[in-house]
């Protein structure tokens, strides 16, 4: 955003032409000397939590993807920053990943979103504005807690914020972690489900200006070490420069942790402290240097005679005063921040607004500098002074009566103040002895209820070995059956060829003895006849009973063979999918060997670039350098000549002042002729960058393509396989079939030449057989209700032990909440101590008002300073009602 921003924008701010269209500056800064001010050098005191910045590339297209990725350990801030360059309207969302074994918390503090809009400037400037408005603080927005190995979305108000195209859009997250996570930042369609979007969207490749990465300092705590004195003339803190004010380093996680750098510290809260001395009142002006600023600043004023800060205003530059941007194509831009006194200390409380440029400068002009009548206006009242100062003694004097007053009642109320300390002392004694007798409870009972859990836990999984071995049983028991109950099947088949081959002999027997009986009884033919047809009737109705029985066995025997071709068929189909889903994984294995060997290259191409990159910063650093120490020289040089020739006359000063004017805008004609030349050499890096990025993207499409078309023929291959052997399988079954049934006609046939005698045999057999298989039949059912039950009674043991469980851990959150109970009890005890120690600091300082009333010092109002007014503004001290210690300490309910 510190270059980059301008090859883009430079036509668009010349046609409209409102950057600087009216009181882009509020001083003639160089009538007064600017470029001999004091350099007032800023330090860095501390920087805190993490700052994951997603800026590049800053433009999406012409597909989106993650743009930024990071690791947050503790506290963090995710700021993004981003164009939409494709037709359809997209939505930023960002995924938190824990990636440990263990749950996390999280816990988020602050959200904020910027208008999305082609005005670069305007979206800068709102979220710059939001930040000072909704400063971040210790309360969350919301908590939870991830689960090991899960994906979760926050700000779920950007699900339904839409980026046009063309649109800017920008914003931040502060939240907490309790174990590390892995944050993702990304551009997708807005029908997209952002969390299943995360696990197969690409990852998208840095862009030249290389503004992603996870760095250390979203929060940045900077302080002038030298105080400001209002008799020295103009001085300037200058920040966001990269010398006094470092740009912070980090690593891009989606390149392999290479070295990147915020250039410009975006997405960083900066906390700038200036002390002051002297006892003239100065002003404060914002100066940009590096281009066009639009953002908000807030300026805290603390008096000498004061433990923090009484003053707060906040400056809003550009948008509401009628400017885009302050500071466009010029260096003597300005705006007014306020007055203030000598011996104040003055903090700035800012965030570098998106779109805006770096560095910039704040700018300490005593008013005797910036206000030419100031002097004049001092002289004019310097009898009135005299008179005031009389009054001033006066009301010094009943001052010191009233101040003699309030310390007896400030003796009173500070005793009564040490005894509210005391008691809230022992009420925290009181509260400390009761959260350790609570703790020490806590642990006996956790004790207890560690050794029921184990009791119940023993329980339970005896309860479970029992039900494990009634289940074993019962399964023994039912193979034990099934294999007894084949057993008696080969036995009937076997009895049944024995009873056949019997029959046959019965059978010759049976013709041997008719034609014996014939030859011997031919009268008796016709009573053996009727006797013959009456047994044959018989014989009929015995082996119709004796077929169904017969066609009994014969289905069971059937059922039989079907279940085994059923398991054979199911043993193959497993076979064949275990050969399927090999080929799959080598098939995958090929595939991510391919994408390796591409990601291999890419890297060794982001190598070759980085090495680039860095060789031109070393060069560029050597070059600004120099430029840095010849333009020093210049200063102290020019310095040396103003003081020598201060004593001419005044025509030869206005002179000299038109030379230097046109030798400064000779050099920044000569800077900007540079800079130029310097943004289309980077505007052709970046086109080269961007067609060798597109030409790889659609290499790597072709591949994809050509990749999913074999993996379909493939498909189609094994599904004609597939087909082809299901019909095999279903001829080769109904050849079975078919022989089967030839087999049982055959079978038939037979059986029915069967004699009476060997039919009447195997009846009576078969009688018997039927009844002791009925008998076992029944004794094995009973054995199988009675394992049934036992695993019955065995399951509802295990239920009692889990009812038990749960109560166990009602019992613990209930103890867990008596704990939370007696913390908060403790915390407002130490809030009422803090409020009686705030009360006993603010009647210390109304005290010291008081005191310094009495000794007759009085500073000049900024009345004084208007041509116009000459009327001094009184003072009123007043003394706020005292709150008992009672309220104080009252415990909230």
């Amino acid at each position: 955003m510190l270059f980059k921003k301008t090859y883009k924008l430079a036509t668009m701010l010349a046609v409209m032409g409102v950057l600087t269209g009216h009181a882009a500056s509020d001083i003639d800064l160089n009538s007064i000397g600017y470029f001999s001010f004091t350099p007032l050098p800023a330090e860095l005191q501390a920087q805190k939590d993490t700052l994951l910045l997603s800026d590049s590339p800053e433009y999406v297209g012409p597909v989106g993807g993650v743009l930024s990725a990071g690791s947050i350990n503790g506290k963090g801030r995710i700021y993004f920053y981003h164009v939409n360059e494709m037709a359809e309207p997209h939505k930023i969302a960002i995924i938190l990943e824990n990636t440990g074994n263990e749950p996390n918390g999280i816990a988020v503090f602050r959200e904020l979103k910027s208008i999305a809009t082609s005005d670069y400037f305007a979206a800068g400037r709102d979220l710059s504005r939001k930040e000072l408005e909704q400063p971040l603080t210790d309360k969350p927005l919301y908590s939870f807690v991830m689960p090991p190995k899960s994906r979760q979305l926050v700000f779920t108000d950007l699900e339904h914020s839409p980026i046009p195209k063309d649109a800017l859009f920008t914003g931040i997250v502060d939240l907490q972690t309790s174990a590390p996570v892995f944050a993702r930042v990304m551009m997708i369609p807005m029908n997209l489900n952002s969390i299943e979007s995360s696990y197969w969207v690409n990852n998208l490749p840095i862009d030249h200006v290389r503004l992603r990465g996870t760095f250390t300092g979203a929060e940045r705590e900077m302080a002038v070490t030298k105080e400001y004195n209002t008799t020295l003339g103009g001085a300037y803190v200058e920040l966001g420069n990269d010398r006094e004010d470092r740009f912070v380093e980090g690593v891009d996680e989606l390149d392999n942790k290479a070295y990147v750098k915020d250039a410009g510290n975006y997405g960083i809260s900066y906390t700038v402290k200036i002390p002051t001395s002297g006892e003239d009142p100065f002003r404060l002006y914002f100066n940009p240097l590096g281009g066009g600023y639009s953002g908000s600043f807030t300026v805290k004023a603390q008096r000498r005679w004061q433990k923090a800060p009484s003053e707060s205003m906040t400056y809003h530059i550009g948008g509401d005063d009628g400017l885009m941007a302050l500071g466009h194509n010029t260096v003597l831009d300005s705006r007014y921040m306020g007055n203030y006194y000598g011996g104040d200390t003055l903090t700035i409380d800012f965030m570098p607004a998106g779109a805006s440029n770096l560095p910039v400068r704040f700018l300490l002009i005593p008013e005797a500098l910036a206000n030419p009548q100031y002097a004049r206006v001092l002289a004019t009242n310097e009898a009135g002074q005299r008179a005031l100062e009389a009054e001033a003694q006066k009301e010094a004097a009943e001052a010191a009566k009233k101040v003699a007053i309030e310390e007896k009642y400030v003796a009173a109320k500070t005793q009564k103040e040490e005894q509210a300390h005391q008691l809230a002392e022992a009420a925290k004694l009181a509260a400390e002895k009761a959260t350790a007798a609570h703790k020490a409870a806590q642990d006996r009972q956790a004790e207890l209820d560690k050794r029921d859990a184990e009791e119940q836990a023993k329980l339970k999984a005896k309860a479970d070995a029992a039900a494990e071995r009634a289940r074993a049983k019962a399964e023994a028991d039912r193979q034990l059956a099934e294999q007894k109950a084949k057993a008696d099947a080969q036995k009937a088949e076997a009895a049944r060829i024995a009873a056949e081959q019997k029959t046959k002999d019965d059978a010759a027997k049976a013709e041997a003895a008719r034609i014996v009986a014939e030859q011997k009884a031919k009268a008796d033919a016709q009573k053996a006849e009727a006797a013959r047809i009456a047994a044959e009737q018989a014989a009929r109705e015995k082996a119709e009973r004796e077929q169904a029985a017969r066609e009994a066995a014969e289905k069971k025997a059937r059922e039989y063979a079907a279940k085994l071709e059923a398991q054979r068929l199911e043993a193959q189909r497993k076979a064949e999918e275990e050969r399927i889903l090999a080929e799959q994984r080598a098939e995958a294995t090929r595939i991510e060997a391919e994408r390796k060997a591409a990601e291999q290259a890419a890297k060794n191409e982001a190598e070759r670039q980085e090495a680039a990159r860095k060789a031109e910063a070393a060069r560029q650093e050597a070059a600004r350098q120099a430029e840095e120490k010849r333009k020093a020289a210049e200063a102290k040089a020019e310095a040396d000549r103003i003081a020598a020739e201060a004593k001419r006359a005044e025509e030869a000063r206005k002179a000299e002042e038109a030379r230097q004017e046109a030798l400064r805008k000779a050099e920044m004609a000569r800077q900007e002729a540079a800079r130029k030349a310097e943004e289309e050499r980077l505007a052709a890096i970046a086109k080269a960058q961007e067609e060798a990025r597109k030409a790889e993207e659609r290499r790597i499409a072709e591949e994809a393509k050509r990749a999913e078309e074999a993996r379909k023929a493939e498909e189609a291959r094994r599904a004609e396989e597939a087909r082809k052997a299901e019909a095999a399988r279903i001829a080769e079954a109904e050849r079975i079939a078919e022989a089967a049934r030839q087999a049982e006609e055959a079978r038939i046939r037979e059986e029915n030449r069967a004699a009476e005698a060997a039919r009447k045999a195997e009846r009576e057999r078969i009688a018997k057989e039927q009844a002791e298989a009925a008998r076992k039949a029944e004794e094995a059912r009973q054995l199988a209700e009675k394992r049934y039950r036992e695993y019955e009674i065995a399951q509802e043991q295990a239920k009692e032990a889990r009812r038990r469980a749960d109560i166990q851990r009602e019992a613990q959150k209930k103890a867990a909440q008596r704990a939370e109970e007696i913390r908060l009890a403790a915390q407002r005890q130490i809030i009422a101590k803090r409020n009686a120690e705030i009360a006993r600091q603010k009647l210390a300082e109304e005290r010291e008002a008081a005191r310094i009333a009495a000794q007759g010092g009085k500073r000049r109002s900024f009345a004084e300073l208007n041509d116009v007014n000459t009327s001094v503004d009184q003072d009123e001290d007043t003394t706020q009602n005292a709150v008992s210690i009672d309220q104080l300490t009252r415990k909230q309910q």
